[in-house]
């Protein structure tokens, strides 16, 4: 493959926003998960194929408060190039049940997560390596008006930038189940 590029690209307009608003995560059981992905032309994700059992859960987050960055690592003495994936959110009011997932997906080293900005664009993280919970925190606050809640930090790294997923979830992943 030739390592160059073939266009360049046009300022264009100032038409977006960042953030992101909403996080799937995919689980299910033991065995759950997704077996395969194919693409358009362009190379975003079109389809995924799923084992029985498999979910989608979705985190709906505030904006202003959640990221998606992506940090391109190269060794020019060794020759290598890998992307390292990073996705930070915020989940409000500590309470049992995000105590207990935020406890569960610790301890889970393959996880895929699919992150939609606020522009409405669909990146799936750690779809070949996978990603995992590299860092939180959990919070009382301390003045009345301090969070209470989680900050989570999801990491991945992976030979190629996060793919982007075009069509709507719920076609894409045809085979899992949507929840939340």
């Amino acid at each position: 493959m030739p390592c160059f590029i073939s266009s360049g690209e046009a300022l264009g307009c100032s038409d977006s926003i960042g953030g992101i608003k909403k996080v799937y995560i995919v689980g299910g059981s033991a065995t759950a998960e997704v077996t395969g992905y194919t693409y358009n032309a362009a190379g975003a994700v079109t389809g995924a194929t799923s084992t029985s059992g498999t979910t989608l859960y979705g985190f709906e987050l505030k904006r202003g408060v959640s990221s998606l960055t992506q940090t391109l690592n190269k060794s020019y003495e060794n020759g290598t190039v890998f992307f390292t994936q990073e996705l930070t959110i915020s989940l409000y009011k500590y309470d049992t049940d995000k105590r207990d997932k935020l406890k569960v997906l610790s301890q889970n080293d393959t996880l895929q997560i699919v992150a939609i900005d606020q522009n409405d664009v669909q990146y799936l993280i750690g779809q070949v390596n996978f990603s995992f919970l590299s860092a939180g925190d959990a919070t009382s606050g301390q003045a009345l008006g301090d969070k209470n809640g989680f900050s989570l930090t999801f990491q991945a790294q992976e030979a190629e930038p996060a793919r982007v997923i075009t069509g709507a979830l719920a076609t894409v992943f045809a085979g899992a189940t949507i929840s939340g």
